[in-house]
């Protein structure tokens, strides 16, 4: 049933590019989240369409960033062998989606200290 996805093998550095683009792509989410909460400057000008809000510009800049980065990873990391990078790359990754998960929850993102 699922014959098509055996057939195509992808090249061990676009995937080592894709999780480096990922990984990074979430760090970029949750600090944008981050100073969007907290900047009403920044808020305003990620306002890419007024029906969506900030999230559209929060989006869009995500998107730069994960094909910027892969293209960029790609191209350097084109024809060389990745097979040590598997295991680092991987934990990278891992840590990237703990990060994103911990740090766009709300009261870790909406937490403040007020000094009197």
């Amino acid at each position: 049933m699922f014959r098509f996805l055996s057939k195509h093998k992808v090249h061990e550095s676009i995937v080592v590019a894709s999780l480096i683009a990922v990984s990074i792509t979430f760090h970029v989410a949750w600090i944008l989240n981050l100073v969007v909460v907290r900047v009403s400057y920044f808020r305003s000008s990620m306002i890419f369409s007024n029906n969506i809000g900030p999230v559209s510009g929060m989006y869009s800049i995500a998107l730069c960033v994960y094909f910027i980065v892969f293209f960029c990873t790609a191209l350097i990391l084109k024809g060389r062998d990745c097979s040590h990078f598997r295991k680092n790359i991987f934990g990278f990754f891992l840590f990237s989606v703990f990060a994103f998960f911990v740090m766009t929850l709300p009261f870790i993102y909406s937490f403040s200290i007020a000094v009197e």
